[in-house]
């Protein structure tokens, strides 16, 4: 007995010790997030789906139209079930539900590093991976959300992939990590795509490393996921007449790989894509030569598919939204990257300065991690919050990073001729309305708010029966005035207009064309 009290006592100190390490980069996190907290206009075309839902009307844009104007259709449903249930409107609920769900990624991202087989130094890892999550201004933007769906993908998305590779020789473990990914699915569009992935991955892992694949993990790991995707796909074909979402006729006009390259360029130099998917492939390549197993694999696999996705569509109208998944899917292998390297550098070092004592693995991999985390965040916090000060002063003007605002940053090796590179690839994608930041966002969401909220609940007496409403924002006016007709100029929520041919222009007329353009931007998430 006496042992085993000294065993939890040490076992309970050791707990808290690392909870205290944690600490500050849940704090930072908390800090960025509440500089970046906002709201979207965008996220509004789903709410007014919710209230026509709990009205009776249906899961409709404009009564009697059945238009499938959204394509996060659980996130509908979860929003109207709160209004529904306990009352709170989508547009309070929301980002705090995107709370809920930023707290279970942080959650599933230390559960797997717990859980990952034959990983070394956990605690370390787990220390480096979530400094790299928390210190991430992208990441912290996309805490409330905006009002969208975009965190909620990145938890179910997270989720499949750490079950999968903990327990994917568990058939109860592979069902749940086919419902995860049908919960994604029906999150986002793309959660098509990184299923197929994580299907593809793990027929081929084992096929490599067991020479066998039985039929019965296979059901295990569709079954699920088909019943219900496919049960939606049968749902929407009867209720809208449609086996996809309207948006996708809206949306999808022609390849733009130009935008696409650009987009990821940018959002590369800003979030130091170019060094966390070089070390979660040092990871890779280390854990599959020591230990025979391709953990990781899946990972690159899933963001390789989807940036080339990316590099099709054009990116996205909104800051990396799309991109919201790689920070937790990539941290862990980048950070067990690090310890590899770590490892391998006392060696090194010892050659080179023999005269030195001999520096720990662990005090290298720290060694490493500091430029790491300062090349991969200190840009993006620095758009932050510059960003969230210039919209205290009314200004949601285009930033340039120089050395008047800057001078600490352009200090740093190489930073310069990645600086250059950044401000030149931001003002070709601001003239073609991609990739725009949270602060325009806010800020014109705040403004429409306050003009058209004082409205609601006076629509019916005020407002002729037949007006009909023609708009380019659809979101925040049409949900303050549920009673009016509104046509969508985008087609997002029409029919006909999404369906409208565009014709075929040379590189220099789309150059001159950005209304064309940007229904090409949206990437599916509205």
């Amino acid at each position: 007995m006496g042992l085993g009290r000294r065993l939890s006592s040490k076992v309970s100190g050791r707990a808290i010790v690392v909870a205290l390490t944690l600490l500050p980069w849940f704090a930072l996190l908390g800090w960025l997030a509440r500089n970046g907290w906002f709201l979207s206009e965008d996220a509004f075309i789903s709410f007014r789906y919710v209230r026509n839902l709990l009205e009776g009307h249906g899961l409709v844009f404009n009564p009697g139209e059945y238009v499938e104007g959204y394509t996060n259709f659980l996130w509908v449903l979860e929003l109207a079930a709160i209004w529904g249930l306990v009352g709170i409107r989508p547009e309070h609920a929301a980002q705090w539900l995107s709370v809920i769900y930023t707290a279970g990624t942080l959650a599933v991202m230390l559960w797997w590093v717990a859980r990952l087989p034959l990983l070394r130094q956990r605690w370390l890892v787990a220390w480096m991976a979530l400094g790299l999550v928390c210190s991430s201004a992208t990441f912290a933007v996309w805490t409330s959300g905006g009002g969208l769906e975009t965190r909620q993908f990145t938890f179910f998305t997270l989720t499949a992939v750490a079950v999968l590779s903990v327990f994917g020789a568990n058939r109860w473990g592979l069902a749940a990590v086919s419902l995860s990914l049908a919960a994604g699915a029906l999150t986002r569009p793309e959660g098509l795509l990184l299923a197929a992935c994580c299907v593809g991955w793990f027929v081929a892992h084992r096929w490599v490393t067991a020479q066998r694949l039985d039929w019965r993990e296979v059901l295990a790991l569709v079954g699920p996921f088909a019943l219900l995707v496919g049960g939606h796909f049968l749902a929407r074909h009867s209720y809208y007449g449609e086996w996809l979402p309207n948006t996708y006729y809206a949306k999808h006009v022609r390849p733009w790989y130009e935008s696409g390259f650009r987009y990821l360029w940018i959002a590369g130099i800003e979030t130091g894509l170019y060094l966390l998917i070089p070390l979660a492939c040092v990871a890779l390549r280390t854990r599959w030569r020591e230990q025979g197993g391709g953990v990781y694999g899946l990972v690159v696999l899933c963001v390789g598919a989807h940036m080339a996705y990316l590099l099709e569509i054009g990116g996205d109208r909104f800051e990396y939204r799309p991109l919201d998944f790689y920070w937790p899917l990539l941290a862990v292998p980048a950070a067990d990257g690090l310890v590899q390297l770590g490892a391998g550098l006392p060696g090194r070092l010892l050659r080179l300065f023999r005269q030195l004592p001999r520096p720990g693995a662990r005090l290298c991999a720290i060694m490493l991690f500091v430029p790491v985390l300062f090349y991969s965040s200190s840009i993006q916090g620095f758009l932050l919050i510059e960003g969230a000060a210039k919209f205290e002063r009314h200004d949601t003007g285009h930033i340039v990073v120089n050395g008047k605002n800057a001078g600490w940053l352009l200090a740093a090796p190489g930073m310069p001729a990645l600086i250059a590179i950044f401000n030149d690839l931001r003002e070709q994608t601001i003239r073609q309305a991609v990739g725009r930041r949270f602060p325009q966002h806010r800020g014109y969401a705040d403004a429409q708010m306050a003009l058209w909220e004082p409205y609601e609940g006076r629509s019916s007496s005020q407002i002729p029966s037949d007006a009909v409403s023609a708009l380019r924002g659809i979101g925040i006016q049409p949900y303050y005035l549920p009673d009016l007709r509104v046509i969508d100029h985008f087609g997002l929520a029409d029919a006909v207009i999404a369906r409208n041919p565009f014709p075929t222009q040379t590189t220099s007329e789309q150059s001159a064309t950005p209304a064309i353009r940007r229904r090409a931007t949206f990437s599916g998430g509205v």
